[in-house]
């Protein structure tokens, strides 16, 4: 019979079993334990149990964030462990040793003999079943003692470890392990553990998300009281649905994640849902916590009316060069397509891409968002498993800021996008400004590139841009452009593009300004522009593409134009152009 997980077992029967358990069955040929195919993950990464090394990487590469969060009250618990030979260990989702705890000499022996350093790794496929690797790999609390261990250097170790797991996600955050010598009396150590891991994802809770907890009550609350869907949205994108609310359409919860997103006061709303008009009564804890109940809407009904026929914000835009563009987007989108979307700082790759207005943690129904810079947070594994996985749950995929990948990453990410089985297509951004810099990526992933134009180049937009990003960030201050303000908007040459456009917004919002703009509100840069006249605005704009083209060296440029050197120096001085 196998031996139990966590039970105390016979030193020499507990070595038979996993001699026959590497060996491929039990004696009765039976479906093995939790502990035996732990014993036969480990054999097939490992091979034979003398044969392992603890290996470790470097502090630098170590989560510090991670250690600053548990670090008080882990060091709290410790100084109870002094004379009981007890050291503790915190690991992170990878079973890397983030800091190890100790309050004698037994404890601080036992670590050292066995390598249980900081920046020891102590995942299962590295050194075998463990009270670390382990629990990652099975996902709960559990206990290794002595010969129950795969690797022979801890035969004579008791370790008992449980995950910390994000109260709102359910994602493995950490490991928290007791090991200590191997002693007949370790049977409480289990409780004590997992009492310990609930203790942290409290206070993981109380220090990330102050205000996720009172979500979480208001969402149980209103659960139990009304009939119809209820659905919470917490920080970072996180939704949670009551099982009522798993009849709604991908489609609704995304229009009830706009209106939470968009910081609306506590409220009645009505919303043209799938099934209809629908009332809405909104709570809102805190800055980035709604729970929203869901109930048909009663012909007198007493509410905020919020928009008959709401929908996603659509993206805006209606200069030809810009439908150009957006049109050919929108065809590529159920097609298997790799798409590239190149353009300046802040033009709108990724809001296009997504087909609707860029806002963190809100993407369009069946779509998913793999920021390329969370690769420098998450690690490049962590992050490649991510993209992994949303190419095969998600329709559109788009992948954003790919010159921010080193050559590890974009290979990585060109092989998953190789096999992928996803039926849409996979929007790639790169901010560029020269050809040269797209050149290697269409290469590296056999992509289709699509060039997407700068503001200064789409001017008719502008005036609709402005009604657009007042709407979603300041809907109460009605700041409507006077003429000579939108004269002076035109005249500007735009470096930052859109998002510029929309810091200006931000800036006036800020400062409480409503009603009409006029040239004083606007930042003084803008002031000092002169309105040019279309003959000026299409001679600007052609020197300043002859420029591009010829990587900024002005003689080729004059060729280009086919004018001289010195009327492209007058002509760019005149323009306040630089190289």
């Amino acid at each position: 019979m196998n031996p139990p997980l966590d039970g105390v077992s016979d030193g020499n029967a507990v070595r038979l079993t996993k001699e026959q358990a590497l060996g491929g069955t039990d004696e009765h040929g039976t479906p093995t334990t939790e502990l035996v195919r732990s014993w036969e993950r480990s054999h097939a990464a490992l091979g034979a149990p003398g044969n392992v090394e603890v290996k470790h990487v470097p502090e630098s590469l170590l989560d510090e964030h991670l250690l600053e969060m548990f670090h008080a009250p882990l060091t709290k618990f410790a100084q109870d462990l002094e004379g009981t030979g007890l050291g503790l260990l915190l690991a992170d989702s990878r079973g890397q040793i983030l800091q190890r705890w100790y309050q004698d000499r037994q404890a601080m022996s036992h670590f050292d003999r066995v390598g249980t350093v900081r920046g020891a790794v102590l995942a299962e496929n590295v050194v075998g079943t463990n009270g670390v690797g382990t629990v990652i790999a099975t996902g709960r609390a559990l206990q290794i003692k002595g010969e129950e261990h795969f690797a022979e250097f801890y035969r004579d170790a008791v370790c008992t470890g449980a995950p910390v797991l994000h109260p709102i996600t359910g994602k493995l955050m950490a490991v928290v392990t007791l090991s200590c010598d191997l002693t007949p009396r370790s049977d409480l150590l289990k409780p004590l553990v997992r009492s310990m891991t609930t203790q942290l994802e409290q206070h993981l809770m109380s220090v990330e998300h102050p205000d996720a907890r009172e979500m979480l009550g208001a969402f149980v609350s209103l659960t139990r009281q009304q009939p119809g869907p209820v659905v919470a949205f917490g920080p970072l994108g996180i939704m949670i649905q009551s099982s009522t609310a798993s009849v709604m359409s991908d489609h609704d919860k995304s229009l009830l994640q706009v209106l939470a997103g968009e910081g609306r006061p506590s409220g009645r709303y009505a919303v043209e849902l799938s099934s209809g008009l629908t009332d809405l009564n909104l709570t809102r804890i805190g800055r980035d916590n709604s729970v929203i109940s869901v109930a048909p809407a009663g012909p007198d009904s007493d509410r905020r009316t919020f928009a008959k026929g709401f929908a996603l914000p659509r993206v805006v835009g209606r200069s030809p060069g810009w439908l150009a563009v957006a049109n050919q987007v929108d065809r590529l989108r159920d097609s298997r397509e790799l798409v590239i979307l190149v353009g300046e700082a802040g033009v709108g790759k990724t809001t296009l891409a997504l087909g609707t207005p860029f806002k963190s943690g809100l993407t369009a129904p069946n779509s998913a968002l793999i920021d390329a810079a969370q690769r420098h947070i998450l690690g490049t594994r962590e992050w490649l498993t991510r993209l992994s996985e949303a190419l095969e749950t998600r329709h559109n995929v788009v992948l954003r800021g790919i010159e921010t990948l080193d050559a590890p990453a974009l290979d990585g990410a060109r092989s998953l996008l190789d096999s992928r089985t996803t039926s849409g297509a996979v929007f790639m951004t790169l901010t560029a400004d020269a050809p040269e810099e797209l050149e290697p990526h269409i290469l590296r992933f056999a992509a289709q590139p699509i060039t997407l134009p700068p503001l200064r180049d789409r001017i008719l937009d502008l005036e609709e841009l402005w009604a657009s990003l007042v709407a979603a960030i300041a809907p109460t201050s009605r700041m409507d452009l006077s003429s000579e303000a939108v004269d002076l908007l035109r005249a500007y040459d735009w470096p930052g593009n859109v998002r510029e456009l929309r810091q200006v917004i931000n800036q006036l919002a800020s400062s409480g300004r409503t009603g009409k703009i006029v040239p004083s509100d606007l930042p003084t840069t803008m002031q000092n522009k002169r309105t040019l006249s279309l003959i000026e605005r299409v001679e600007l704009e052609a020197i300043r593409k002859a420029l591009v083209v010829a990587g900024g060296n002005r003689m080729k440029a004059a060729d280009i134009l086919g004018i001289s050197r010195a009327t492209v120096y007058r002509k760019m001085k005149a323009y306040r152009l630089g190289s």
